[in-house]
């Protein structure tokens, strides 16, 4: 009995030292010193970037606090409830470790009051402000090697697209930026070919410029379209009409050029013949020397290399001779009734032109009866009677190889039969 009374008097002492304990820890001495490291600082910039500013440096990242406050309050406060800002609204212009003060804001859960902030390692930040600098770049194709012999690389003709890259960032950075290129090896190209290629910024040394995480661009690559073109060499040549006694043997023709190089897809330029017809030229009008000009004419989708747009031809004839005979072998065909009618011509000789190989001339000249004679047609006159001036169509049986004049003119006159000329 009496044991039991003691067992129960011990538990009662030790509740009583444990509620002891607790009010003076509670109450008598309530406070607490600890620390709380790695705490953020976070800088306030609302205004910076509409001011063409950007903080590009920041001497600490973070700080610690030592701190005094209730135990219970002790479990409320670290890292990641309490908040470390500078504010960096009222910076206008840039410049080096400009000092901005560290303020301390608490949870919610904890009365500002309740907390002394014993020491800050740190009680201003330094931060280094810079100009926003946004700049566009053309973007340029810097190419190397060399396309395969026959084709070319048409680099006035190249593609990029997008055409411009954006970029922004700290003045000190986007403004050692001179060019911004892509880069591909044009080695062993045959045809037009579509590659992506990443974008290069470089400065005024060539060399790369190497970013901060403060600047961006608003892309990485570009389209580049690469236009290659095949190359062909074509011969030119005039084509000759035959005539007038002058056939193709008696011909020569210079031109200049003699030949083009022409480019364009390798399909529409392999389909090319190696020599081109450029014109045309009728030996039976032409004299024997004969300059004139033609204009280059090219099917579509094929460039002239060479670059003339006209080519210079000086036609020769040789052993061809033009002269003029006497012709006195007038026939007339339907003439009047001539128990009615007497028709006699006026003219007795006429004078035509002849044109073909010399010798044929020459033997023309010689043959007096050169079976070239005059026909004239008068079926159209019927009983009419007077003095006319007549077409008349020369006619060539011997000479098949020679052109002859194609009509003169021949004086016939109609008159009625008298009895005078019947007596």
């Amino acid at each position: 009995m009496f044991r039991g009374h003691k067992f129960f008097t011990m538990l009662i002492s030790l509740l009583g030292a444990v509620l002891l304990w607790l009010y003076v820890v509670t109450e008598v001495k309530p406070q607490t010193d600890f620390r709380v490291g790695a705490i953020p600082i976070g800088i306030i910039d609302r205004t910076l970037e509409e001011r063409g500013l950007i903080i590009t440096a920041q001497s600490a990242e973070s700080l610690s606090l030592d701190l005094r406050t209730s135990r219970a309050n002790r479990s409320k406060l670290n890292a990641e409830t309490i908040t470390v800002n500078a504010d960096a609204s009222n910076i206008k212009e840039p410049g080096e470790n400009i000092p901005l003060a560290c303020v301390v804001t608490l949870p919610d859960t904890v009365r500002s009051s309740d907390v002394d902030i014993l020491r800050k390692s740190i009680d201003t930040v330094k931060i280094t402000v810079d100009r926003l600098q946004r700049s566009a770049f053309p973007i340029e194709l810097e190419w190397s090697g060399s396309v395969k012999e026959g084709y070319s690389f048409e680099t006035t003709s190249v593609v990029i697209d997008p055409m411009e890259v954006v970029v922004t960032g700290p003045e000190k950075e986007v403004g050692t930026i001179e060019r911004a290129v892509v880069e591909y090896d044009i080695s062993n190209l045959e045809e037009t070919t579509v590659v992506t290629a990443p974008i290069r910024f470089l400065d005024e040394n060539g060399e790369e410029v190497v970013f901060s995480d403060l600047t961006s661009y608003n892309l990485s690559q570009t389209s580049v379209t690469l236009p290659v073109l095949r190359i062909k060499k074509i011969d030119l040549r005039v084509e000759y009409l035959e005539g007038g006694g002058v056939t193709s043997d008696s011909a020569s023709c210079e031109l200049t050029p003699d030949s083009i190089d022409v480019k364009g897809a390798a399909n529409v330029i392999d389909a090319l013949p190696d020599e081109l017809v450029i014109g045309k030229v009728d030996l039976a009008t032409i004299p024997n020397y004969y300059p004139t000009s033609f204009t280059l004419n090219l099917p579509a989708g094929v460039n002239n290399v060479t670059g003339e747009k006209e080519v210079q031809a000086v036609i020769r004839l040789s052993g061809v001779s033009t002269d003029t005979i006497d012709v006195s072998d007038i026939r007339l065909l339907n003439p009047p009734d001539a128990k009615n009618f007497i028709t006699r011509l006026t003219t007795s000789t006429v004078q035509i032109s002849v044109r073909g190989k010399t010798e044929e001339i020459e033997k023309i000249k010689a043959d007096k009866n050169n079976g070239i004679y005059v026909e004239v047609n008068l079926d159209t006159y019927g009983n009419q009677t007077g003095t006319f001036s007549v077409q008349g169509r020369v006619v060539n049986e011997a000479y098949p190889s020679v052109s002859v004049s194609g009509s003169v003119e021949i004086g016939v006159n109609i008159s009625q039969h008298t009895e005078a000329d019947e007596e």
